[in-house]
This record gives C-alpha cells, structure tokens and sequence, in this order.
C-alpha cells in the first residue's frame, strides 16, 4: 500500500491502490467478486445445493468449454442458463477472457451494457463525477459521486482541479493538475470497476509536447490472428495496459507509450508517413480513440481521419465521408459491429414535405475491403422519435467502440441541456442527465459549462463477466 503522503502521487513511480480492495473496496465491483475464486481447472470443486445443472462435468472442464467459446455472447448465455454457469464464468472471467486472446479472432458483436455512463466536470476546476444510465445504476448499485472516492484514505484530493483525456476499454485517463511553477504532464489511469489506480511517471520539459492526442490499449489489442506484431505476451495478464500519446514535433510527428508491466514510459518514436497536423487539429483529436481490427488506432481530426499502425509506427489517412447531406459539423469515429472503421455525425437534411431541416444521426462503414467508403449511409431521425420535436439542437460528445453507445447532448435553447446514450445497434436511447439553467451548448455552441470536459465510460469484458453474479448472493 503507498503512503498517505500526496507527494506519493507525485512520484515517477507508480502505485496502485489495488493492494487496498480487500480491506476498502472502492471499485464499482463487489469485493467478493475482485478477490479470485479457486481454480475451477485445478480443484474439482463439490456443486452447492441448488446449484445442480444436470450435466455430470466438473467445474474444471466446465470452465475449459467456457474459455473455448468463439463468441462473447455465447459466454453471456451459459451464464443465464444456471446459477451453477453464472458462478463459473463470473469467477474465472479473467482467465475466460485470457483464454479469448490466444484464439483466432473472428467477428464479435456490440454489447450495449457494457456502457455504463459518462464521467464529466460540472464546472472547470471541479472533481469528475460519474452520471449512471438507468440500467447501471440498477444492476451495479453505482453510488460514488466522484473520482477521489477510489483513493480516499490513500491520497485525499488527488482529482482535485484534473481533466479527463480519454476512457476506453473500462480504463479512464485523467490529467492531474499541476504544481505551482511546474509544467510536467501527470497523467492517472484509473478502473473504477476495480478500484485500481496509477499516477504515471510525469513527462516534463522537453519530453512531451501539448496539445496531445492519446489512446489506451489493452493486451487483447496487441494480440491478433497472424500474431505479426504480438508484442503481448500470452502470459501477460488481462488487465496490462499501454497508453499511447501522439504529439507534434517541429517538423514531424511523434509518439511514446507507457507501459504497465514495466511501468516506465517507453524513448520517443517518429510517426512515419504522417502528413504534419497544427496546433488546431491536434486539439480537435482529444477525445473518442478506436482501434479497428486491433492494428490501428483512429482519431478524428478535422478533416481526415488519422490512423497509427501498432506494429509499424507508421500513420494511414482517410479522407471523410461524403454523406449527401449537409453535414452540421458533429463528428465521432468508431467501430461497426464486424470491425470495421465507422463515422457518427449529426446531420440537417431537408424535408421534401415541409421543405425545413431536419436534425439527424448519419452512419457511415468503410467498405469490407477498406479502402473506400460504402456508398449507403443510415440516418437515424432522432427528433420527435427519441427528442422532443421542438429540439433545435445535437452535440455529439462520445462513442463507446465495444457497446456502440453514442452520448450526445441535445436542446432547444441555451438553458436546458439534455445528456442522452443511444445505441447504435439496436436504436434506442434514453435521458441520462439534464441540466436547467446557464448555456446549454445550443445553438452551435461547442461546450457546455454543465458537460464540460464529458468522458463516456464502459466496462471491459472481464468486468462485465465478473458482474453477472452480483445479484447472486452467496448463501
């Protein structure tokens, strides 16, 4: 466990507060569900009363089919089948998940649970809170109103005045604030399932140049069929991560990742073939990051669509889609339910009845082969379906890639502010949170002091495994 001290946090060696679960458990998980149950594979264990599935096979060989399963969604349907099922793939999810990784990789499907909310700032300065969708705050019980509570005790105040940079994979990276006459970038990568926590070594002087576009990768993007850039071992365990930062150099592009299992960051690499983004265009990057096919990692910046290669450093760009329509300037990139590269944005087409604009959702996929765009698009009318007709307004702000939940806020004038979460692939949304009073973020507006700094946030798989026996209280 760290000391208590703050000037721990400040240190360029990392801690974690998962030592500390067992004792205070701040993750959004139970504690009985982070603590690993016994080996199932090792130790044939005796079935529980009423625990009986009828089948004659050990807790062993029931995981090892578990772990076999080509789909994620197989794996959520033996753990409805039983209490028995639920137990073993809750339990053993990490190794279940771990397993996952080594196979062939073939088309995977969204998960919309797997979203659970947003993180944001209510006012510049503030601690983050986190906002609950409906279905997270009944399944997870989610009653932490701020990022501090995943220290307290630890380090008090160690989210005071930060930023939220990005959240992918059930990962959060947050911005530190900084000293007085200190400029070095301090960055924290958090699990709130989990409670764990790390304040990364700080990147000062010359080391790190702002504004910086950043992305978290976990082990199972480093990990694909042909295992050409398999720089993740298959020992390495499921919660290792890399956080990778791209940045301008005078007259190139540049990158540099830490690693967790080392826990230092990595000597500064150039980005080859990468045209040379601006100020404004860097800035524009913050935000959503996804990783198609687990070989390149996208950000939207503007105009283009810039991609990093992970096993070559090299960097891919993608002119934008033309939709048809008149595009309003609301952009996300993300990920199709195949895998393939997407574009979300908010569209004003016009009605061939009434002759005035609409406000729209448009989706666009890159083809198959990945070198054009599909000619279709798909709009999905939002106002009057989803909104109340009299809405004037959509911001996008967030796209979670594994669930293909989009945020985004929405209003008829400047003092209301509606957050929503809809899901792409099924096309339903619902109110998060609103907000009465102060700029909305309407009429064009980019930012709302009551969004500011809006981060969404879904859990990763081991997690969300973990979580199907939460409502199964042991006996």
């Amino acid at each position: 466990m760290p000391p208590r001290r703050r000037a721990a946090r400040l240190s360029s060696r990392p801690y974690s507060s998962a030592a500390a679960a067992e004792q205070w458990p701040r993750g959004w998980l139970a504690v009985r569900h982070n603590r690993p149950s016994k080996r199932a594979r090792r130790v044939p264990t005796k079935i529980a009363q009423g625990d009986e599935d009828g089948t004659p096979l050990t807790d062993e060989i029931l995981v090892g089919i578990f772990a076999g399963l080509p789909d994620f969604s197989d794996l959520i349907r033996c753990a409805a089948t039983c209490r028995r099922w639920c137990r073993l793939v809750s339990g053993e999810a990490a190794f279940i998940c771990r397993a996952a990784r080594r196979r062939p990789r073939g088309p995977s499907s969204l998960l919309c649970s797997l979203a659970l909310g947003f993180f944001y700032s209510h006012c510049h300065g503030a601690v983050p809170r986190f906002a609950p969708t409906a279905s997270a705050s009944r399944r997870l019980g989610l009653r932490q109103p701020s990022l501090n509570a995943l220290v307290e005790g630890l380090d008090d105040g160690l989210f005071d005045a930060s930023r939220l940079i990005t959240s992918r994979n059930g990962l959060l990276v947050v911005e530190l604030q900084h000293r007085e006459r200190e400029r070095a970038l301090k960055l924290c990568v958090c699990n709130p399932m989990t409670g764990e926590v790390t304040v990364l070594p700080p990147l000062g002087g010359k080391q790190i140049v702002s504004p910086f576009a950043c992305a978290v990768l976990t082990a199972d993007d480093y990990s694909n069929d042909d295992d050409s850039h398999a720089s993740d071992p298959p020992s390495s365990p499921s919660s290792s991560y890399y956080v990778l930062l791209l940045y301008g150099r005078r007259g190139f592009m540049a990158c540099r990742t830490y690693a967790s299992d080392g826990g230092r960051w990595g000597p500064e690499a150039k980005v080859g073939n990468a045209v040379r983004l601006g100020k404004k265009a860097m800035a524009s990057m913050a935000g959503t990051a996804v990783a198609v096919r687990n070989k390149v990692v996208y950000w939207h910046a503007k105009s283009i669509l810039f991609g990093l290669r992970l096993d070559t450093l090299q960097a891919e760009h993608v002119d934008m889609p033309m939709s048809g329509h008149d595009p309003a300037g609301n952009t996300l990139v993300g990920v199709s339910p195949d895998g393939r590269l997407r574009v979300v944005r908010v569209i004003e087409p016009h009605s061939l009845v009434t002759r005035k604009k609409r406000v729209a959702i448009c989706v666009v996929n890159r083809s198959a082969t990945g070198d054009e765009w599909e000619p279709r698009d798909e709009v999905i009318e939002v106002v009057g379906r989803f909104l109340p007709a009299e809405t004037t307004w959509i911001k996008l702000r967030w796209i979670c890639e594994k669930s293909g939940v989009v945020f985004f806020t929405a209003g008829c004038d400047d003092q209301r502010s509606d957050v929503y979460a809809m899901s792409l692939d099924k096309q339903e949304a619902e109110k998060v949170a609103s907000h009465h009073g102060g700029s909305g973020g309407g009429g064009g507006s980019d930012s709302s002091p009551s969004w500011e700094n809006l981060v969404g946030y879904e859990m990763d798989r081991t997690s969300y495994l973990s979580s199907l026996a939460m409502d199964d209280d042991d006996p």
